[in-house]
């Protein structure tokens, strides 16, 4: 707390030096620009792969705007998209996320309250860049942001899982961006999200106070984030399901895995309490021994975030098997997407390995652990119709419900494999609905 009131009062002098340069500097830059948040900028795969469908996207759609990646990680974004323009997120821009002073965890109720606070200044602050006014006790970093959303045509929240209750700190960056948009008159617009787990009265009612005046809001399920978001009094024709953004997202043209008769397998202990884990691998095990003893299959273990190994590497040292491996890459999406392109079947508990399957047609079988998942997950393969191959591993029952699902898909294969063609035709065509209200929105006529 201390030396996050140092660094406020040291950049305090320099902010009031400084603001009025930047602000005339700032008026002569009339480059249209569209800045794009996510939940990317940290090593995990399917957010980078939502991350850059979505720069490719604006970028070929919107020519004529500059568009700005903004996430906590410049130096990791560069290296993963070198042909896009990045700069720091909001929750490193405001809140000290990855940097010393780091006021972003909220693992207690001190760092909740130190957050609200410091949001309530940065709101007080816009109020005065929205004046032309000088600003006070904040840094010239916040300051230079608050004027790039305060001049960009659009702020667009790139698809993902973030803005619920069980990812809170993110949840209450995104309403504070909303609202400090709705101050300066910047539409914002929300691509494919999970949206809503909303957990508490004052998540509830903090979301409907930032959201409401979110131009359109389109979510990656067909039920539970529509029903959320109703919850907050959000429904109507700009309120929507398309897709997740990454369903579309490039492949490696390379084959990754030397041999041709797998399945791809992720399972992770995100969310998971010490004495959990152990039960948890268990249950994941039989279901491992189930498919090792009834089929010829290869089990490729599908790491999508680097501390996923932890798990991989737990599960071999207990349970050693030569058919079992770890796939070994660089974290690159496409490479992953390649390796899930060519196996049987993808089992997974992560989401974005159901969204990479969806996309070259491989039937999955989703694991869930917790309600967050089962709203992610179920909410996923329900788009493509799939959603009774999810099994809950925390019912009694989960390995006979496992088995008699696993050999539904292995005699209903080509079945699958058409409906969920046939759905991706529809979602595109919705998402293209989403895209040509965002065109209305920042005056773009496409033919």
């Amino acid at each position: 707390m201390n030396k996050l009131l140092k660094e406020e009062f040291k950049y305090f002098f320099e902010s009031l030096r400084k603001i009025f340069k930047y602000r005339n500097k700032d008026r002569r830059y009339t480059t249209k620009k569209i800045l794009v948040a996510g939940g990317y900028g940290y090593g995990n795969t399917g957010d980078e792969a939502q991350c850059s469908a979505t720069l490719k996207l604006l970028c070929q759609r919107y020519p004529e705007f500059q568009v700005i990646n903004l996430t906590p990680n410049i130096e990791y974004s560069k290296s993963q998209h070198p042909q896009y323009y990045h700069d720091y997120a909001s929750r490193t821009m405001f809140f000290n996320q990855c940097r010393e002073c780091n006021c972003f965890d909220l693992h207690t109720k001190l760092h909740k309250i130190i957050f609200l606070l410091k949001s309530l200044l940065i709101y007080f602050n816009a109020l005065l860049v929205r004046a032309d006014l000088p600003v006070f006790f904040i840094n010239s970093r916040i300051t230079k942001f608050l004027y790039e959303l305060k001049e960009c045509s659009l702020f667009y929240f790139c698809g993902g899982g973030y803005l619920t209750g069980s990812t809170l700190s993110r949840l209450w960056d995104g309403i504070l961006l909303c609202r400090l948009c709705y101050l300066f008159k910047t539409p914002v617009v929300m691509s494919g999200q999970t949206i809503g787990i909303w957990g508490t009265n004052f998540n509830k009612n903090y979301a409907k106070w930032g959201f409401k005046h979110v131009h359109v809001i389109t979510v990656r399920d067909e039920e539970f984030s529509l029903k959320d978001l109703e919850q907050i009094g959000l429904k109507g024709e700009n309120y929507f399901a398309t897709h997740d953004d990454a369903l579309f997202c490039d492949s490696s043209p390379e084959k990754q895995i030397n041999c041709d008769n797998y399945i791809t397998l992720n399972f992770h202990y995100w969310g998971m309490k010490e004495e959990e884990k152990a039960v948890y691998i268990d249950k994941i095990h039989c279901i491992i021994n189930y498919i090792s003893t009834t089929t010829n299959f290869d089990i490729i273990f599908i790491p999508m975030l680097v501390t996923d190994k932890f798990c991989f590497e737990d599960y071999i040292k207990k349970y050693p098997n030569k058919r079992f491996k770890c796939f070994e890459y660089d974290y690159d999406f496409k490479k992953i997407r390649k390796v899930i392109a060519d196996s049987k079947i993808c089992i997974t508990m992560k989401h974005h390995p159901i969204i990479f399957a969806m996309g070259e047609n491989v039937p999955v079988l989703s694991l869930a652990f917790s309600q967050y998942y089962i709203h992610k997950n179920e909410g996923a393969l329900a788009q493509y119709k799939q959603e009774i191959y999810s099994v809950n591993l925390e019912n009694d029952n989960y390995i006979e419900e496992f088995k008699l699902k696993f050999n539904e898909i292995m005699s209903n294969e080509r079945n699958i494999k058409s409906v969920i063609a046939q759905r991706k035709t529809i979602l595109k065509e919705r998402k293209e609905k989403f895209l040509r209200k965002v065109d209305e929105i920042i005056g773009v006529t496409h033919g």
